[in-house]
């Protein structure tokens, strides 16, 4: 289907953007360096529906402030483009909030001739694809796609409404959700393998369904192997991830959701497959043309139209893990704004590592490594890594005595100590230091402590820390009941 180039102000119907010269406009289009902070109103403002906290809380929890040191000052005066595929139900491209500059673009594919240029199998994918109705236009039906992109890449220091996380990002838009929120295995494997073979760096999928299919994790493998950062929503259920589709999947970063106080809300997922956390709490975002999404939900009492913002109704708030995981992919992309070469296991550990530690002390099931950290990420040195893990315990005898063996990990690139420590009580006030040298070690015996230090209590928690050289500390804890 041939489709005019439009021109703005928007009409009624969805446009196109498909149109040969405002590709080639696009393409012209240079990258500006980011300011410290833009000026779109609802990144400065607060209250817009009553709350007490900022209406963009989240932009600014993780480190995207107005102030000087923001982590958009800290792109460099070259930030890069990057793409980032947004597997979902689709988007709102007329959003007057949403810029055409940051829609990818095919660059191998001629528009609206109707033929598949780059031999890809897809004819006229110019900014993706609809896996559900195998057409070129991913337009929104739903919202939630809208939803998840413009938190990533709402246009910025635009005066108006509110800014996206990185401004240099270039949303491929991959519909594979229909506007109930429902799909196939097969569309989001295909999805992926589509994201991989056509040049995105990163993917977010705030996807979530009870089970991981054998094809989708094919498919992760398949882009993790072209170095694709896979980033998945932990889930909205409030229970374990293991097992939880996509959530558990073997090659992705599993994201929870954090309230404005940093505590975990009852809704996000948790369990040992959770990587890190980002804001999921009363998330502004952009609303689609005809759209709102929480109504209708199965099992949530809303409103319709409760949860529109503004006079022209143009903005949406929501919460979930779906907007907590296009902040780490949005940060992420901001890493490879300012560093494209870096690879997806050196991106990953970047976001891992620079994670500022909330709720339980180390790692922990509900926030991972811990908040996503845009200005940390954007400064930390990628060869820089410090790991702490306390994975078990075992009875064992020393020197003819019962005593417990510690097992986990104590690294670091550039090591220099770890201890063992052990306290009363699920969260002890103090701690009492068992084994003072405990040597760098992936997988293993971390120490063995005698069984009489755990006299006068019946649950103990062991503290592991570990130092690198440059001074900074990790900890992890692991509670034991050793009985009355």
């Amino acid at each position: 289907m041939r489709v005019p180039v439009p021109s703005r102000p928007r009409q009624a119907g969805p446009l196109s953007p498909f149109g040969l010269a405002a590709a080639f406009a696009l393409i012209l289009a240079a990258v500006a360096p980011a300011k410290a902070a833009p000026d779109d109103p609802y990144f400065k403002s607060k209250g817009a529906w009553g709350q007490k906290h900022d209406d963009q809380w989240g932009l600014k929890r993780i480190g995207l402030t107005a102030e000087k040191d923001s982590a958009w000052a800290l792109l460099g005066p070259k930030p890069q483009p990057v793409v980032v595929a947004v597997i979902d139900t689709g988007l709102d491209w007329n959003h007057l909030d949403f810029d055409w500059n940051n829609l990818w673009r095919n660059p191998k594919e001629i528009p609206d001739n109707g033929t598949d240029d780059d031999g890809n199998g897809y004819v006229d994918d110019i900014i993706g694809w609809d896996f559900l109705a195998n057409v070129n236009t991913p337009f929104d039906h739903d919202g939630h796609g809208t939803l998840t992109a413009g938190i990533i890449a709402a246009a910025s220091d635009n005066k108006i409404g509110i800014a996206g996380v990185n401004p240099h990002a270039r949303i491929m838009v991959l519909k594979a959700l229909n506007a109930f929120g429902q799909t196939r295995a097969s569309y989001i494997a295909k999805a992926i393998v589509y994201a991989a073979d056509n040049g995105a760096r990163i993917v977010n999928l705030s996807v979530g369904h009870p089970t991981l299919t054998r094809i989708e994790q094919a498919a992760i493998a398949y882009a993790r192997k072209k170095g694709v950062l896979i980033v998945v929503a932990a889930g909205n259920a409030g229970i374990e991830t293991g097992g939880f589709g996509l959530a558990s999947a073997e090659g992705v970063l599993t994201v929870a959701a954090t309230n404005p106080d940093d505590s975990h809300p009852g809704f996000s997922n948790w369990g040992p497959e959770v990587d890190i956390a980002a804001p999921g709490v009363d998330i502004l975002s952009l609303r689609a043309r005809r759209t709102d999404t929480l109504f209708g939900i199965p099992g949530v009492e809303y409103a319709a139209g409760t949860a529109y913002v503004g006079e022209d109704k143009r903005y949406y708030r929501a919460g979930g893990t779906s907007f907590a995981a296009p902040f780490v992919a949005g940060v992420a992309s901001l890493l490879l704004s300012k560093q494209p070469e870096l690879t997806v296991d050196q991106l990953e550990r970047i976001l891992m590592q620079s994670a500022e530690d909330i709720q339980t002390p180390g790692l922990d099931q509900f926030s991972g490594a811990g908040l996503v950290n845009a200005r940390r990420a954007l400064t930390l040195d990628p060869a820089f890594s410090i790991e702490a893990a306390v994975t078990g315990v075992e009875v064992v005898q020393a020197s003819g005595k019962p005593a417990i063996k510690v097992l986990g990990t104590a690294a670091a690139n550039a090591f220099k100590s770890a201890k063992l420590e052990i306290g009363e009580g699920e969260d002890p006030a103090k701690f009492k230091t068992v084994v003072k040298k405990v040597s760098a070690v992936a997988g293993g015996a971390l120490g063995v402590i005698p069984a009489k230090e755990f006299g006068g209590s019946s649950v103990w928690t062991i503290r592991l820390v570990v130092s690198h050289r440059n001074g900074e500390t990790r900890e992890a804890r692991f509670v034991l009941d050793v009985g009355g």
